[in-house]
């Protein structure tokens, strides 16, 4: 099979979605299968190259070309609205490559949707986030979970993230290609938060939406190198460093303790916001994989306090699979990963009273955490390795290119 993975980033950007990106078309590509991958170039990123297996092309796009449209230089993201300079570059690719299907994650999917009616390829959309239906991509406003679905509210919302100008154009880009969006095939959503959400908002069915969470390829880790020093003693936190991530009420909330177990905050640096290691909380910022897959081995628990409906973090998966408990919000695709009471701790979200009662809990019951790991990991060998989810997208693959051959 001929896949052609779109996707909105791709590594070395950080991030849960874009780590699945990576380890999906790598696991795909061991298979058997041949896999090429279509992204936004980034700074010094060549526009060709491969890896592992994999056919990485990489563009850069009208809106990459314009001054001052990103507050960060180095991460231009695709725009939610078509680029016809992507749009003729990926025509391009898949008229050489001849792909079967079509797997797109992210905004670059408003680029090759012109391309779908003429080239008659079937198209699968993950969704990682919100952004099909939130113009901020977190379904947050003023930290509680919005339901409004691309109202006017979203300037407003999104004017303190982008401002003004920005924001107006980001919510005139998804409310104007929402409709654009019925002509994807089938839509994979990542826990059951994300497809209620979608279906809502999009008004899709049942045939139209599959849940399929993210997965964590464990071997894939097995051979890098771990170097950094750790305490010998303390609780992760590992995530985007930012307070939608729930840092703030993590760090409120540790700071109540009693206990001379450290705090390690691990994640990639956000330029609107600076943590400061101290005595006991130490802020790793961008740190290889490998660094954070020492400290999930090591920890005595993970903690993910998100504020943010998160969709499905990776690192949940990473911190089970190394046996490790996890404390995190009850909200978004956290329901799904976490077991209240067998293989954690599930908290209100942005309440670091009852963060602070569960994090006591466990650091006076080191047995009770020790079984709740055991517990998380086989949830984790059964539910949320490669082995278990990769085929079942596979399976959608088959599905919708033998419809299109019927």
């Amino acid at each position: 099979m001929k896949i052609l993975i779109l996707s909105a980033a791709y590594f070395p950007i950080i991030s849960g979605g874009v780590r699945h990106v990576q380890s999906l078309s790598q696991e795909l590509a061991k298979r058997g299968h041949q896999v090429d991958v279509c992204t936004i170039g980034q700074r010094d990123s060549p526009k060709y190259h491969e890896e592992e297996g994999l056919k990485i092309y990489a563009f850069e796009g009208f809106f990459q070309k314009v001054p001052l449209v990103f507050k960060d230089p180095a991460l231009k993201f695709h725009p939610p609205a078509q680029d016809p300079l992507i749009t003729k570059e990926l025509r391009r690719v898949i008229e050489e490559e001849k792909p079967d299907i079509l797997h797109a994650h992210g905004w670059i999917v408003y680029s090759v949707l012109p391309l779908k009616k003429e080239l008659k390829i079937p198209m699968v959309v993950t969704l990682h986030d919100y952004g099909f239906i939130c113009p901020t991509r977190i379904l947050m406003n003023k930290n509680v979970v919005c339901d409004k679905y691309v109202s006017s509210s979203c300037i407003v919302c999104g004017k303190s993230l982008y401002g003004f100008i920005k924001s107006l154009a980001a919510y005139y880009g998804v409310k104007r290609n929402k409709s654009k969006l019925e002509s994807v095939d089938k839509f994979i959503a990542v826990s059951s938060f994300v497809k209620e959400a979608h279906s809502k908002a999009l008004r899709l069915s049942d045939e139209d939406i599959a849940m399929i969470p993210n997965f964590y390829a464990a071997e894939a880790d097995a051979e890098e190198e771990k170097a950094v020093n750790l305490p010998e003693d303390f609780i992760l936190f590992v995530g985007f460093i930012t307070p939608f991530k729930g840092v703030n009420v993590l760090i409120e909330a540790y700071q109540k303790l009693d206990t001379e177990t450290k705090l390690v905050l691990i994640g990639a640096k956000d330029p609107d916001y600076h943590y400061k290691s101290t005595e006991n909380i130490l802020v790793i910022e961008n740190a290889p994989h490998s660094v954070v897959m020492q400290a999930m081995s090591t920890c005595k628990f993970a903690v993910f306090p998100s504020i943010w409906p998160d969709p499905a973090p990776t690192v949940a998966f990473e911190a089970m699979s190394q046996k490790r408990t996890v404390i995190a919000s009850d909200i978004g695709g956290l329901k799904d990963i976490v077991v209240q009471g067998e293989t954690g701790i599930l908290v209100p979200a942005n309440n670091p009273d009852k963060l602070g009662e569960a994090m006591d809990y466990l650091l006076e019951r080191s047995e009770t955490a020790s079984e709740m790991g055991e517990r998380g990991y086989d949830r984790y060998m059964k539910t949320y390795t490669s082995d278990v989810v990769v085929p079942m997208i596979i399976n959608i693959y088959e599905n919708l290119i033998r419809s299109r051959g019927a």
